[in-house]
């Protein structure tokens, strides 16, 4: 059970976040948090406490009728499903402050299904190509996301989620590399046009967590020894990710700062029965709720 008794009510009264209705979705999809299941708070209170770094809530009762994915991006403001929208309304503040990047779309909830002609791209909305292991925001100067969230619309058996922690990954590796890997020895892309990197670690430590903020595609070794790091993590993630299928209306929770996530290619069909996914991003800092930031600030 995901809902107590009136939240299926409640999730109906929520409006959709597009369309100049933020503010009255970030209120009414809180106001949801008080009829989440008993079993679903004690969930996300396992995610708070750090005691999960990761937790897919499946079978949600939704009961919209699903339409088309799109097919090209941005998807149309108005298009549903928004029963979808507030379940990750619910969650998300239950967590902490719901936030988007500008980069992503103009709202805080964003959506991921294949597009025509980005097939073999480096972005989430590719396919044919498989999507590497990130933190989501890693390059950000200013504000990476706690959690990510993903609720899949419909989903494609061949498109695997695969998700390592940090704690795993780190187990696997010799002492010099994950020392290294505390060093501000890589550079990370914030921005392509116009190109500009920042110089951190990959590994650190925050609130006392250990803590890991990267992507395989973005980030690079400044030496020799960094780069051979570089290599060894890559080597671990390979060896320590575990596999978590998506499922129509499940919902994906990830502490971005424990752990990084992958996703498999596989073929789109461009018929209205591609994979669809609707995220957004929380923060646990002191942000205005709802705001939207320049990912490349």
């Amino acid at each position: 059970m995901f809902f107590a008794s009136h939240g299926q009510k409640q999730l109906s009264r929520i409006p959709s976040p597009y369309c100049g209705n933020a503010e009255q979705f970030l209120f009414q999809s809180k106001l949801c948090c008080n009829h989440l299941a008993s079993e679903t708070k004690n969930v996300i209170q396992k995610l708070t406490t750090g005691e999960y770094n990761h937790y897919q809530f499946t079978d949600i009762p939704l009961t919209e009728t699903v339409p088309p994915t799109p097919h090209t991006y941005p998807p149309p403001e108005k298009i549903p499903p928004y029963q979808a929208e507030g379940v990750i309304g619910s969650v998300a503040q239950s967590l902490g402050r719901m936030f988007g990047y500008r980069e992503n779309c103009q709202h805080l909830i964003y959506d991921i299904y294949p597009v025509r002609g980005y097939e073999q791209s480096s972005s989430f909305i590719n396919s044919r190509k498989m999507l590497g292991f990130h933190s989501d925001g890693s390059a950000h100067t200013k504000l990476i996301p706690d959690y990510t969230l993903l609720f899949c619309i419909r989903s494609d058996p061949n498109s695997i989620n695969l998700i390592a922690d940090v704690k795993n990954i780190v187990r696997k590796l010799p002492k010099w590399v994950t020392d290294e890997l505390f060093e501000p020895h890589f550079l990370h892309t914030v921005s392509q046009n116009p190109a500009r990197t920042i110089l951190k670690p990959i590994l650190f430590f925050e609130d006392e967590q250990l803590s890991i903020t990267y992507d395989d595609e973005t980030v690079s070794g400044t030496d020799d020894r960094s780069k051979d790091a570089l290599e060894f993590l890559n080597q671990a993630l390979k060896h320590t990710a575990i596999t978590i299928e998506n499922h129509p209306n499940s919902l994906l929770v990830l502490n971005n700062k424990r752990c990084l996530h992958a996703r498999t290619p596989f073929t789109p069909k461009y018929n209205g029965e591609d994979r669809w996914i609707k995220g957004t991003y929380v923060s646990c800092k002191p942000i205005k709720n709802g705001t939207i930031l320049a990912l490349a600030p």
